[in-house]
């Protein structure tokens, strides 16, 4: 009996709110002279770090975790004489988003700068949904599969291939300030949106299943029964 080859592609969706914020923050100073300059950036990290540890004390729940990066120095020449600039990135991941707003405008100042925020889901809650959508991208191929071979006098017979979940994160559109593409909020001359921008996941699947032509009930090859007359 012949087999045909369906292909189909499933697909799932799912948009939510983040719960994760990814605050980045750039301490930045220039000046003529190194040292004065060198002792305002330190200092000025020295207070953000207390004020981290401060909000830690205060709120333990609101912020996932911190770090400081990418220490950045330069000097240059210019026609008053030398000049000097110092850069530290601070990166902060805030579970809280009303903490977040309520403590990251009190630290931005002329130079400490908010730069951006990412917008994501926690690890486990991509596990958690990439699994769902996956079931229910397989569920979509399967359907989809079901309709051809109906409307082709087909029966699906089995599964020949099942290629791995493709997952596919962005961020809604988004007005002015968000990057879409990227689920990143960044500051510019209006200020920064600390909206949440949601979380469009799409998962899609390639999968090849096995139809085969539909095989005739038994019922459809009885005889007609007809009932003996007799004539008197």
């Amino acid at each position: 009996m012949p087999v045909t080859d369906i292909k189909v592609i499933g697909i799932a969706h799912d948009v939510r709110i983040p719960d994760r914020a990814e605050v980045r923050l750039q301490v930045s100073k220039w000046g003529r002279d190194w040292e004065s300059t060198h002792r305002s950036v330190t200092g000025t990290v020295g207070g953000v770090t207390d004020a981290i540890k401060r909000l830690e004390e205060a709120q333990p729940q609101a912020l996932h975790d911190y770090s400081i990066s990418q220490i950045s120095q330069r000097s240059w020449s210019d026609d008053i004489g030398a000049a000097y600039s110092e850069t530290i990135d601070i990166t902060m991941v805030f579970t809280d988003f009303q903490a977040m707003s309520d403590w990251v405008f009190t630290q931005s100042t002329e130079t400490v700068r908010i730069r951006g925020i990412d917008w994501r889901l926690s690890a486990a809650a991509r596990k958690e949904l990439n699994i769902s959508l996956s079931v229910e991208a397989i569920r979509d191929a399967q359907r989809k599969a079901e309709t051809f071979a109906v409307a082709a006098g087909l029966t699906i017979v089995g599964i020949q291939t099942l290629a791995e979940p493709e997952t596919v994160g962005a961020s809604l559109p988004r007005p002015r300030g968000l990057a879409a593409a990227t689920g990143r909020s960044e500051s510019g001359d209006s200020g920064i949106d600390i909206t949440p921008a949601p979380i469009e996941t799409t998962v899609r699947i390639d999968a090849h299943f096995l139809a085969e032509p539909e095989t005739p009930t038994a019922a459809s090859f009885q005889p007609t029964r007809r009932t003996p007359r007799f004539m008197a």
